[in-house]
């Protein structure tokens, strides 16, 4: 008994489909997860640009610790 040369290549494309479906789901999952984190991250660091800036007085801790 054979195996018709029809359904291997049936299954070898429908295997290669299914995992070219995942992946592109995987990746636009992440790039969306990249770019919501990049800009947390943004605004996490004007924040942080903000208070290393210091209360502006002469004796104020943060403005002189670096």
């Amino acid at each position: 008994m054979t195996i018709p040369t029809e359904w291997i290549l049936m299954v070898l494309i429908a295997l290669a489909t299914v995992i070219s479906t995942l992946a592109a789901i995987i990746y636009r999952q992440l790039a969306t997860e990249i770019a919501t984190l990049r800009t947390i991250v943004a605004k996490l660091q004007e924040d942080v640009d903000r208070l290393s800036k210091g209360c502006g007085l002469g004796t104020c801790l943060y403005k002189n610790r670096l």
